[in-house]
């Protein structure tokens, strides 16, 4: 149960949707970014901690969740031109656009879901990074010196 002092990030961990989402949001408010697919991915798998192959998951989720407004968009200009094809009586021509659509749709998916499942990955990872025990309130990771018994070193 989330209390008042819980963060935003320790609300949504292993919130797989919900990061999904939120991910896909960023994806789309930074599409003018080369790679906001990967950016994406990584907020949400930063956001859904767990495992590096849960992040990727969850990017790759995002990355298909923010790719919905593509998918209608090629299919609108693609299906309009396959209706003008078929108008004009070119039954090899709506084949072979129908084609092209279906590849440029696995493409994309193909590109935003692997992206994302980059930047999920990285996203976890970060996390771990971040996260971790062996950073103090100094700001330092030395490892404590050890010190060799002379009797018992080879």
């Amino acid at each position: 149960m989330a209390t008042k002092t819980d963060s935003f990030v320790e609300r949504r961990e292993g919130d797989f949707w919900v990061n999904a989402l939120i991910g896909a949001v960023v994806m789309v408010v930074l599409s003018w970014i080369p790679f906001a697919t990967a950016l994406g991915g990584g907020v949400a798998g930063y956001l859904q901690q767990g495992t590096r192959m849960g992040g990727a998951k969850v990017g790759a989720v995002s990355g298909l969740i923010a790719a919905i407004p593509v998918f209608g968009v090629l299919g609108l200009v693609f299906g309009g031109l396959g209706l003008g094809a078929i108008a004009g009586g070119e039954a090899l021509g709506f084949v072979v656009l129908g084609a092209i659509t279906l590849f440029a749709l696995v493409v994309t998916a193909a590109f935003v879901a692997g992206t994302g499942a980059v930047g999920g990955y990285l996203g976890v990872y970060l996390r771990e990074r971040t996260d971790g025990d062996d950073f103090d309130d100094r700001g330092s990771a030395v490892d404590p010196t050890v010190e060799v018994d002379p009797e018992t070193a080879p």
